[in-house]
C-alpha cells in the first residue's frame, strides 16, 4: 500500500499545529503499512527487512497524522514503502507478534528443580 493512498484511503487529515504540540499529543511509529481485514483498522509491520519483525494494529481514528517516510531496500531486491503514524496517546493497540509454538513446562520444572 503506497503511503499517499494510506492517507487518502483512511481520509488522514493534514496536522495542522506544531510539531512540538504533534509530540505531546501522540507518539510515533515507523513501519510498512499493510491492508487490515477490518476497515477501520491499518496493519504496520515495524520492519519489512527483518526476520524478527511484528505488527502494530492500530485504529485508524487513532491516527492524528501520517507522512511519508524513505522506502526501504530489501534483501531480495523489492522495495517497501514505510510512513510514519502519529497515535494519540492513551490509545489501544495492538502488537502482533510471531512465536514458536513449544511445550517448555518440562523444562521451567527442571530448571527451577521442581
Amino acid at each position: 500500500m503506497e503511503p499517499r493512498s494510506l492517507i487518502a484511503r483512511y481520509q488522514i487529515e493534514l496536522y495542522r499545529g506544531s510539531y512540538e504540540k504533534l509530540r505531546q499529543i501522540s507518539v510515533m511509529f515507523t513501519g510498512s503499512p499493510q491492508s487490515s481485514n477490518d476497515a477501520g483498522k491499518i496493519l504496520l509491520l515495524n520492519d519489512p527487512g527483518s526476520q524478527h519483525s511484528f505488527f502494530y494494529e492500530f485504529r485508524t481514528s487513532d491516527i492524528v497524522y501520517a507522512e511519508e517516510a524513505p522506502s526501504l531496500a530489501l534483501p531480495d531486491g523489492s522495495t517497501a514503502s514505510t510512513v510514519r503514524l502519529w497515535i494519540k496517546k492513551g490509545a489501544t493497540a495492538l502488537k502482533i507478534e510471531p512465536f514458536h509454538v513449544q511445550d517448555t513446562a518440562m523444562g521451567l520444572n527442571e530448571f527451577f528443580g521442581a
